[in-house]
C-alpha cells in the first residue's frame, strides 16, 4: 500500500496538487479572460446578404476602424487594407492571418426598404474563439447608433485603456443624415482606389463626396475629404487647372471651421503645401503631416516617410516608413517608398535586401543596375521600360532620365543631352516627379564636367523638394565636387538639413 512507500505517496500527492493547481490556474485564466495582449485589428467590411449595393457594409467597418484607430490604443489595419474583402470570398480569420492581426471583426448588413439587420462577430486569431458577438434590427437612420455601440464593444472587450480625450474619439459622431454618409462612404470606397487610375477615380469620388456635403452642409469629415480629394486633382491629375486648388483650400477652410480635429484636413493641406501650388514649402508641409498624426496616431507615417527621405532625413524617414508597414503591412505605396528611401539615401545594398524582401518577384531597376556599374543590363531594362512603361522597382519614376544618365556613363554625353528636351516634355509642370528629372539631368552634366549646368539643375531639384543626404557621397557628382559653384551649393543644402534635423530631428546633423 501508499502509506507503506512514504516517497511513492509524496510524490503521487504532488502529481494531485499540481494538477489541481493547473486546473485553477487555467480556469482563472479562461474567467479572468487572461490571453496574450491584442495588439492589432482588422475590421473587415460587412457582408452584404442582399444583391444592393455593398457599400455600406464597407463604410460600417470604415467608421469603427477611424473611430479605434484614431484612439493611438491599437494598431487597426486601415480600410485600404480590408476593402479587397468586400468582394472576395475569404473567411475571417484567414483574412487576419494573411494581414497579420491578432484579432478580427467580421459580419453582415442587410437592408430591406428602411430597416437594416447587422451582426457582428469580434474573433481572437490565435485560437479563434469569439470573444464578443451581436445583431441589430432597427431602422437605417439608426445607422449611427450602430457605428458607437459596436466601437465601444470592441474597445471594451479588448480591454483598451482609454482616457477621456480617446473616449471622445471613440464616441464621435460625424453626421446624422444617412443621405450624406451614404454618398460619403461611397466617396471614401471611391477615392481609396485612386492609385490604379487617378484620372478617372478622383473626379468620380469628387462628385460622391460632393453629395454628402449637399445632403449635410455641417458634415466636416465629407468637407475634409472633399479637400483632400480635390487637392490631389490638383497636384497629380489636373496641376494647370487653377480651380482644384481654390476649391481645395475653401473646403479645407470650411472643415477647419466645422471641425478644427480632423486629421483629414491637414492631409489636404500637407499635399498642397508640398507641391508647386505652394511653392514646396517643405517645413509647413512636415508641420501640416505631425498634426494630422496628433489628431489621429494612425496617419501621416507614409506622408512623413516620404518628405523625411527627400529633405535628408534618413533615419527619421525609415522609423516612419516602418511604422507605416507595421499599420499596413499590404500597401504597395509604403513598400514602394521604402525603396526610394534607399535610393535617395544611396544605400543599394539595403535597396537589394529591402527589394527581395518587399518585391521579390519583380525585376531589378534600373536605378540599381546603373548604381552598380551593370551598364548592359541597364540598358536593357531600360529599353524595355519605354515600351512598358517604369517597373514598380523604380517608383514609378519615368524612364529617359536614365537612359540619358546610361549615355552620360557610357562616356556619350551628346547623346546624353538630346534626351533632356523630352525628359522636361514630360513634366510641363513642376510635378512631384519633376525634381527627379532635374536631379538625372544635373548627374548628366556633371558626368560631363559642366559644372555650371549641374549645380543650376541641381538648384532645380532642391527647390522642388528634393534635398538627399547622399548629395555629400554622390559618386556622379564627383566630377564637380571641388568647384567653388557646388561647394557653395552644399553649404546652402547642408544649412537646410541642419534646421530640418534640429526642427524635427531633435538635433544638428553633422
Amino acid at each position: 500500500p501508499f502509506s507503506s512507500h512514504p516517497i511513492v505517496l509524496a510524490v503521487f500527492l504532488f502529481f494531485i496538487v499540481a494538477a489541481a493547481l493547473l486546473f485553477t490556474w487555467r480556469l482563472m485564466s479562461v474567467r479572468s479572460g487572461s490571453q496574450p495582449e491584442i495588439k492589432s485589428l482588422a475590421v473587415l467590411p460587412l457582408k452584404s446578404l442582399d444583391a444592393g449595393d455593398n457599400s455600406l457594409g464597407l463604410g460600417i467597418a470604415d467608421a469603427v476602424i477611424l473611430r479605434i484607430s484614431q484612439t493611438g490604443a491599437l494598431t487597426v489595419r486601415p480600410t485600404s487594407a480590408v476593402r479587397r474583402y468586400l468582394t472576395e470570398d475569404t473567411d475571417a480569420l484567414t483574412a487576419a492571418k494573411q494581414l497579420n492581426t491578432d484579432a478580427v471583426l467580421e459580419g453582415s448588413v442587410q437592408r430591406a426598404n428602411d430597416r437594416l439587420r447587422v451582426s457582428v462577430n469580434l474573433l481572437r486569431v490565435g485560437d479563434g474563439t469569439s470573444v464578443w458577438s451581436d445583431h441589430y434590427d432597427m431602422k437605417m437612420t439608426d445607422i449611427f447608433t450602430i457605428q458607437d455601440t459596436v466601437a465601444q464593444q470592441v474597445a471594451s472587450r479588448l480591454r483598451l485603456k482609454l482616457d477621456s480625450s480617446q473616449q471622445a474619439r471613440l464616441k464621435k459622431q460625424y453626421t446624422s443624415n444617412p443621405t450624406a454618409y451614404e454618398f460619403y462612404v461611397k466617396g471614401v470606397y471611391t477615392f481609396d482606389q485612386r492609385v490604379s487610375a487617378r484620372q478617372t477615380i478622383v473626379p468620380a469620388a469628387i462628385e460622391f463626396f460632393k453629395k454628402a456635403v449637399e445632403a449635410d452642409p455641417n458634415f466636416a469629415l465629407a468637407h475634409a475629404q472633399l479637400a483632400y480629394a480635390d487637392a490631389v486633382m490638383a497636384v497629380f491629375v489636373e496641376p494647370t487647372e487653377p480651380k482644384w486648388v481654390e476649391q481645395a483650400k475653401e473646403e479645407i477652410h470650411l472643415a477647419q471651421i466645422l471641425d478644427p480635429e480632423l486629421a483629414e484636413t491637414h492631409l489636404a493641406r500637407f499635399q498642397l503645401l508640398f507641391s508647386e501650388h505652394e511653392g514646396y514649402q517643405v517645413e509647413e508641409a512636415v508641420r501640416e503631416a505631425l498634426m494630422a498624426q496628433q489628431l489621429n496616431p494612425s496617419v501621416g507615417h507614409g506622408e512623413l516617410g516620404f518628405i523625411y527621405s527627400h529633405i535628408g532625413l534618413e533615419d527619421l524617414a525609415s522609423t516612419e516608413l516602418e511604422r507605416a508597414l507595421d499599420i499596413d503591412p499590404t500597401s504597395r505605396f509604403i513598400k514602394t517608398e521604402i525603396l526610394i528611401n534607399d535610393q535617395l539615401g544611396d544605400r543599394y545594398d539595403d535597396w537589394l535586401r529591402d527589394q527581395q524582401k518587399l518585391f521579390p518577384n519583380e525585376p531589378l531597376s534600373g536605378w540599381y543596375l546603373l548604381r552598380t556599374g551593370r551598364l548592359e543590363e541597364a540598358q536593357k531594362q531600360i529599353e524595355e521600360g519605354l515600351v512598358n512603361g517604369p517597373n514598380v522597382t523604380d517608383g514609378a519614376l519615368n524612364v529617359r532620365p536614365k537612359k540619358a544618365l546610361l549615355f552620360a556613363l557610357k562616356g556619350d554625353f551628346r547623346s546624353a543631352e538630346d534626351l533632356i528636351p523630352s525628359i522636361l516634355s514630360e513634366h510641363p509642370t513642376k510635378d512631384p516627379l519633376y525634381h527627379h528629372a532635374a536631379y538625372f539631368i544635373a548627374c548628366v552634366y556633371a558626368l560631363e564636367g559642366k559644372t555650371a549646368e549641374a549645380v543650376k539643375w541641381l538648384r532645380e531639384a532642391a527647390d522642388t523638394g528634393l534635398q538627399p543626404r547622399a548629395l555629400e557621397r554622390d559618386i556622379y557628382l564627383n566630377r564637380i565636387r571641388q568647384a567653388p559653384e557646388f561647394i557653395k551649393f552644399m553649404d546652402e543644402i547642408k544649412t537646410h538639413w541642419n534646421r530640418y534635423q534640429q526642427e524635427f530631428g531633435g538635433g544638428v546633423a553633422h
